[in-house]
């Protein structure tokens, strides 16, 4: 079956060819262009913690996935800077930190209790 854009039906062929297309890459906008060097990567999360995201994001007005990504840059800046968050930033990391049962990694760590009980506070 056709498919539908606006009022109009495209021929299967059409849609075909556009698929196949070249982009014209000089005429992408500098947002299209940024896009294109983002990396997504799904991360499994706490139900507080993804909560947390989203009112910090509503709160900021941009997305979820903008506040996570500032947050976590912001982690890792901190967590590189060899300063006294740093420091917190590894006693995190060792806090909840269990042997893993699969090869692939040495330990499984998840947020405390401590902090999980934080973003639940602040949320309501």
């Amino acid at each position: 079956m056709a498919e539908r854009k606006g009022g109009l039906r495209l021929d299967p062929a059409v849609t075909a060819f556009q698929q196949k297309a070249a982009i014209n890459t000089a005429a992408l906008t500098s947002k299209q262009r940024r896009d294109r060097k983002r990396v997504r990567v799904m991360y499994d999360l706490a139900p507080e913690v993804k909560g947390a995201i989203e009112k910090i994001a509503e709160e900021q007005k941009t997305s979820a996935s903008q506040a996570a990504a500032l947050l976590l840059a912001w982690a890792a800046v901190r967590y590189f800077g060899g300063n006294g968050a740093a420091k917190e930033l590894r006693d995190a990391f060792c806090e909840g930190r269990e042997p893993s049962r699969t090869p692939r990694f040495e330990f499984n760590v998840e947020p405390s209790e401590t902090f999980l009980d934080v973003l639940r506070e602040r949320q309501h």
